[in-house]
């Protein structure tokens, strides 16, 4: 009986020790990372939140204005609208591919899909098919889209041109 309670004892203090491994390892591993990640300058500790906040939400898009229009330097196609919306985009990290019309895309009431116009102001004012955002930087224009006479426009969406699902939804719900 003495020889298994030593044993016992033995395994409990293995445990003991492995808890405390563990929980050091834990512990240090984060720090290393985080003092790795700063250049061992702790100033810069309190930089990381807002670096984690600026990954979860690279850009952020505002809608100004939503105006439906019967002609806009033309004739919509019969039985559509125009619909021009003034909206804004400021990254909050670099953007890294370029931004062409195809990475807007309109929602409307029935939840069909609407990729801007070639002619959308926007582009015809930055003069160029594409373009990319650095970390701050920030745009406002006007896109046009043109959906059927029935509908109203729903929700912009924004996405990396590439036929995958959009991440980031701003309501066409002018700013307050």
């Amino acid at each position: 009986m003495n020889h298994r309670t030593a044993k016992t004892r033995h395994r409990s203090r293995l445990r003991w020790v492995n808890r405390i491994v563990l929980l050091g390892s834990a512990l240090a591993v984060p720090i290393y990372f985080a003092y790795k990640f700063t250049d061992g300058s702790y100033g810069q500790f309190g930089e990381l939140p807002d670096l984690f906040n600026r990954i979860k939400t690279p850009y952020v898009m505002e809608v100004d204005e939503v105006r439906y229009l019967h002609y806009f330097k033309g004739m919509p196609d019969e039985g559509n609208k125009f619909v021009l919306v003034t909206m804004s985009l400021k990254a909050r990290m670099k953007i890294g591919y370029p931004i062409v019309t195809r990475c807007f895309r309109l929602k409307d009431s029935s939840n069909q899909l609407h990729y801007p116009l070639t002619h959308s102001p926007l582009f015809i004012e930055i003069g160029a098919d594409e373009f990319r955002l650095d970390r701050d930087d920030e745009f406002a224009g006007e896109l046009l889209f043109e959906i059927p006479t029935d509908r109203s426009a729903e929700r912009l969406l924004f996405e990396r041109y590439q036929g995958q699902q959009g991440q980031r939804v701003s309501s066409l719900q002018p700013n307050q």
